[in-house]
Formats: structure tokens, C-alpha cells, sequence
């Protein structure tokens, strides 16, 4: 029997390894200069300098410097999701487990408030694979959370008529909502946290019966 082509990987190309080369050169340049100087006092000439390449390689593989600069917080961020899992695995109860989640996630985002800043308005304007791969990446955390959900209800700490997706979506953007005060307001993750810990309390509701 001849071998079935069509399902071996393809092979990649020069151009393909070239392109990779160039993504990792300047991966690399934006995170040095980035820590260096910081974000807004670094060019993307700069950049493309340093990696050895043409400014406009920023534009055709990141879409621009809020792009780069998304791919560099995606790489730090990877580890997040292992880290999380191990929180939520914890012998607590589920409601303070998702508390113990939103604030670790808190206090990694408010480490840089500019840069939070930076990628909550870029989220708006971001292309469509970039989109892509955030919606990938927020879904295993928004499964995580609404296992949690689904063990609070288990376990009567949490309304029985609440939906675990839904309220998983709805904690997202609840905790997005609530980080807003590092930007704007000064405020420190863990008051920005005991707000949305408040906020979630009604949104979670108590089951029936409960005083």
C-alpha cells in the first residue's frame, strides 16, 4: 500500500523558516528594549534596528507595536494558565478558589498598569487571528471557572439556577471591568479585587434556602 501523503505535515519551507527567524528577532529586540526603556519611549525603527530588519516586518507579522507587544505578554502569560490550574485544584471551597484565581490574575495585571492600558484597547482593534488565538487562550480559563461554579452549586455555595458558562463569561468581564481602577483610579489589585469579589457575590447569587 503506497503511504497516504496528504496526512504527513508539510514540510516547512525556506520562507518559512526565514519568516519564523525574522518573528524571533524581533520578539526578541521588543523585549529587551521594552524592559530597558520602557514601552512608550521605544520606536518601532528602534526595534527593527536592533533585529537587524526593516520597520515594516513589524506591520506585516504583528500588525504594529500593540501587536508585538501582545505576542510578548502571551509568551510571559503561558505559564499562567499551569499556575491557575493549581489554585483551582486546591482542597477549598469552589467560591474561594475563584477568589484566590481573579486575585493572582489581578496582581500579575497590575504589575505595568500602562501596559494593561495598552492591551484592553488594542483588544478592540486587533485583527481577526489575533482574536483567534485570545478567544482559544480565554477558554480554558473560562472552562476552569465554570467547573468551579458547577462545584459551588454541588456544594450549595452558589444559586442552582445559575448557568457555569454563563457565569463564567460573566466573571470575565466583571474582572475585566473591575481591573479598570488600576488604570484610572490608582488603585491596588487587591482593591480592585475585594470590588469584584463584591460584584460576583450577587452575580453568583445564594441557593435557595440559604440565609
Amino acid at each position: 500500500m503506497s503511504p497516504n501523503r496528504s496526512a504527513n505535515p508539510r514540510r516547512p519551507t525556506y520562507k518559512d523558516k526565514k519568516r519564523e527567524e525574522t518573528r524571533a528577532k524581533l520578539l526578541a529586540a521588543a523585549r529587551q528594549l521594552f524592559a530597558e526603556h520602557g514601552y512608550d519611549d521605544v520606536p518601532v525603527t528602534e526595534i527593527a534596528q536592533h533585529a537587524g530588519v526593516t520597520h515594516s516586518m513589524i506591520n506585516v507579522y504583528f500588525g504594529g507595536k500593540p501587536g508585538l507587544l501582545y505576542e510578548i505578554i502571551r509568551e510571559n502569560n503561558a505559564p499562567q494558565y499551569g499556575e491557575s490550574s493549581e489554585i483551582a485544584a486546591q482542597d477549598k471551597p469552589p467560591t474561594e478558589r475563584i477568589s484566590d484565581l481573579l486575585l493572582g490574575w489581578a496582581r500579575a495585571d497590575a504589575e505595568d498598569p500602562r501596559l494593561l492600558a495598552i492591551m484592553q484597547s488594542y483588544s478592540w482593534v486587533w485583527p481577526d487571528e489575533t482574536e483567534a488565538e485570545n478567544v482559544a487562550d480565554r477558554a480554558r480559563f473560562k472552562q476552569m471557572i465554570a467547573r468551579l461554579v458547577e462545584q459551588g452549586q454541588a456544594e450549595g455555595e452558589i444559586a442552582r439556577d445559575v448557568v457555569p458558562d454563563d457565569a463564567a463569561r460573566a466573571i470575565f468581564a466583571v474582572y475585566t471591568w473591575g481591573m479598570r481602577g488600576v488604570v484610572f483610579d490608582g488603585k491596588t489589585p487587591e482593591e480592585c479585587h475585594a470590588q469584584i469579589m463584591n460584584q460576583l457575590a450577587a452575580l453568583l447569587g445564594k441557593p435557595a434556602g440559604a440565609q
